[in-house]
């Protein structure tokens, strides 16, 4: 029988090691991050319906108009966006709100992660919702950053050819294969630089006091780790993101089966709808969203344990 102390925090672990004591514990406690968490999670499902019934109904449009623009792809996103751009201000709206719904309902768990940090246990909330708001405004903030510092680059990059296709004309369609090669080594790179960025974010949700000077102490411990880092996340992404599949399943359905009716409206056919199929798709997207969220968080358990295993292996380093 396994002893309590195999689920402490700051202790060197392998990969295996970090990936079963992050399943042990949220499986032992799981009723204790559901009661902290519920209603936080509904706020976040509630958003992903909303963004998925929006999406299903619009989505057929914009394609429609893609499809019918002779353009090449980046050409045809930078035209798309002129033309839709209160459609899809809409969604990115409603994805931010979800975003950010999603790590508020995050920083309930990570609050009871912290008392284990602490104590070493996990005790039952006092009542529905236990929440701390300092950390839930970290955890937004922290969320935000993290996402910012990820997409810049890609932002980056598209500005950057669309700079380059309105100096040279068709540019983007002379050199489309080059572009293309590009874009997909760019989003390498930036993926490879991404990932020391959840230790980062995670001491920092532990108690640092400065993101930005975590990222700056923080961001080369991940460095030095990567390799452990990726094999946490790539072997916990597996079998999280094929269980997540399955649970979106009745979603993904209904989302082909409402991009086909629009997109025949869009063409002149009738509907084929019932008028209660809206209220239907929002309430299968917003279920499927909640189950969802309690299956995503198995990876910060991973994540949680990883970063612990990061800073026992860099405390013993500097005591070299």
């Amino acid at each position: 029988m396994e002893r309590q102390d195999d689920l402490t925090l700051m202790k060197p672990r392998s990969y295996r090691s970090v990936l079963m004591t992050g399943f042990r514990l949220y499986n032992e406690n799981f009723r204790h991050f559901f009661k902290a968490s519920w209603l936080m999670a509904l706020l976040y499902a509630l958003c992903c319906g909303a963004a998925g019934t929006v999406t299903v109904i619009k989505l057929p449009e914009i394609l429609v108009a893609v499809l019918q623009t002779d353009a090449m792809l980046v050409t045809s996103i930078l035209l798309i966006a002129k033309v839709f751009t209160t459609i899809i201000l809409l969604l990115t709206a409603i994805s931010l709100v979800a975003f950010a719904a999603m790590s508020l309902a995050s920083a309930t768990i990570l609050n009871k992660l912290k008392e284990h940090k602490d104590t070493g246990t996990v005790t039952a909330p006092l009542r529905w919702l236990s929440v701390s708001p300092r950390l839930m405004g970290r955890t937004l903030k922290a969320s935000f950053l993290t996402l910012l510092l990820t997409i810049i680059p890609m932002v980056l990059f598209f500005a950057l050819m669309a700079a380059a296709d309105k100096l040279s004309h068709d540019f983007l369609v002379r050199h489309s294969m080059t572009v293309m090669g590009t874009f997909v080594l760019w989003t390498l790179v930036v993926m490879v630089l991404a990932l020391p960025l959840m230790h980062v974010l995670m001491k920092y949700l532990m108690g640092a006091v400065s993101y930005w000077s975590t990222l700056k102490t923080a961001y080369g411990a991940g460095m030095r780790h990567w390799g452990a880092l990726f094999l946490v996340f790539f072997l916990s992404q597996l079998p999280v993101q094929l269980v997540a599949f399955v649970v979106m399943t009745p979603a993904h359905i209904l989302n082909f089966a409402n991009q086909q009716a629009y997109t025949g409206l869009l063409i002149g056919d009738p509907l084929g709808m019932p008028p209660y199929m809206t209220a239907v798709t929002f309430g299968t997207f917003a279920l499927c969203a909640f189950i969802q969220f309690y299956v995503f968080q198995v990876t910060m358990l991973h994540n949680y344990y990883v970063y612990g295993s990061i800073e026992t292996k860099e405390e013993e380093r500097n005591k070299q």
